[in-house]
């Protein structure tokens, strides 16, 4: 049986959508010394990134220009390819009803705005950790599988 290995932290890559660039880099001083970042400025420009570099994880702006944060999920979890990338809404709306919206679009978590540094970093951490997992899964089923 060969040896197990699961990313570490540091190669984690994520990508942080929003279309105020000041709350990108707010995000990205938050991060940048444990995740590689990546940046976007429209749900346009996120998708297009996910195709050619997908991230394993997404930061996602809900209040966007034309194509909004709940409208980019639902279309990122249309694309078999792309669907299993878990995403974190990043939000300033506080409302139940909101909330279910982004349930429903295939959120796996949601921050609320202003971030918070360290609830960040722990709704990251446990997104992180249940990629790992499912990571290892995927390995040890296909080693039984030979």
């Amino acid at each position: 049986m060969s040896a197990i290995s699961t990313p570490s932290v540091d190669k984690i890559k994520i990508l942080v959508v929003d279309d105020q660039p000041v709350n990108i880099q707010i995000i990205h001083q938050m991060l940048n010394a444990d995740y590689q970042i990546f940046m976007a400025t429209s749900g346009a420009q996120a998708i297009s990134l996910c195709q050619s570099n997908p991230p394993d994880l997404i930061l996602l702006d809900v209040v966007m220009p034309e194509l909004d944060g709940v409208a980019t999920c639902r279309l990122l979890k249309q694309q078999p390819e792309l669907a299993h990338i878990p995403v974190i809404f990043v939000t300033g709306m506080q409302s139940q009803e909101e909330e279910v919206v982004c349930w429903e679009a295939g959120g796996a978590d949601f921050v609320l705005k202003p971030v918070n540094a360290v609830t960040l970093k722990h709704r990251i951490k446990t997104q992180v950790k249940l990629l790992q997992q499912a990571r290892l899964l995927q390995q040890l089923g296909a080693e039984n599988n030979c």
